[in-house]
């Protein structure tokens, strides 16, 4: 059963997790959804790459997709809204909605608050949230962009230094950010959130022919992605991980073993039957 014409035509905001932008992807609302959301820059297309992973493991799969210069609440204001549509038509109440990175930011923002009073499924838990090195406690680097006395001694122009860098989001994303200090409670429907860290120090993305480091993989710290306020909440995990902040999805050359076997730890991914490692082992060959 699917809903007929294409799941991504019928919810807007969803889409197929396939690199062909026209593809659509109709799915069975009986069956368990994983919605995976982005982070910034080449992420996204990584990312969706362990669509695939999940699909070998018998889980269907969407991508939200969304400008990582917007609003951070904005953006997650429009994953709220896909997500209400995709319930109309889900008779499974077995939703896993995964961030990486600022999609982390975007999917808990999204699934925080009260829940719509226009939602059929009352307050009963029906979703799980997985984040992955998101910078929960703020980024240091955009610190600046939260000090209003220095943006009153230039006049402003840190201000638009910080809208030029990051976009409409520069004031949601440094430490002193309203949604760092004072995050707003999950929603009565979130089942669990699992807070994946990385803890990035001394990875590198690529290496020279003689070994050493030319990129690293490092974006955020420990500490920017640890917020104790979060963690308040029963219904909230989290683990460390060492890993780049890309190795963690997969880059070239770099199979996202580590998630892989966190996702089974934690049962957001089932187990691989034997049947299917060998399966597996190739796609993470020809895909990463």
């Amino acid at each position: 059963m699917d809903f007929g014409t294409g799941t991504t035509r019928v919810v807007p905001g969803l889409a197929s997790c396939s690199p062909d932008p026209s593809a659509t992807r109709s799915i069975d609302p009986e069956q368990p959804l994983v919605l995976l959301v982005h982070g910034c820059y080449s992420s996204g297309g990584r990312f969706r790459a362990l669509a695939s992973v999940f699909e070998l493991h018998g889980q269907q799969t969407l991508c939200f997709n969304y400008d990582y210069r917007d609003s951070l609440q904005d953006s997650a204001d429009q994953l709220k809204t896909a997500l209400r549509g995709l319930r109309r038509y889900m008779r499974d109440d077995r939703l896993t909605v995964i961030g990486h990175s600022q999609g982390g930011l975007v999917a808990r923002a999204a699934l925080s608050g009260p829940i719509d009073a226009s939602s059929q499924y009352g307050n009963r838990p029906e979703s799980r949230l997985v984040t992955v090195s998101s910078p929960f406690a703020g980024i240091q680097l955009a610190s600046h962009c939260g000090s209003i006395p220095l943006h009153v001694a230039t006049l402003g122009v840190t201000v638009a230094v910080c809208q030029i860098a990051t976009g409409s989001n520069w004031n949601e994303i440094h430490p002193a950010a309203s949604m760092v200090r004072d995050p707003a409670p999950l929603g009565p429907a979130v089942a669990d959130h699992l807070i994946v860290m990385t803890d990035e120090r001394d990875s590198c993305r690529r290496r020279d022919p003689a070994g050493a480091c030319e990129e690293a993989d490092f974006v955020f710290s420990l500490e920017e992605q640890d917020n104790p306020l979060l963690r308040t909440d029963d219904r909230v995990r989290s683990e460390r991980i060492e890993a780049g902040h890309v190795e963690i999805v997969g880059d070239e050359g770099t199979r996202p073993e580590k998630l892989i076997e966190a996702l089974q730890r934690h049962d957001v991914l089932p187990e691989t039957p034997p049947d299917k490692r060998q399966a597996l082992a190739r796609l993470l060959r020809r895909i990463f």
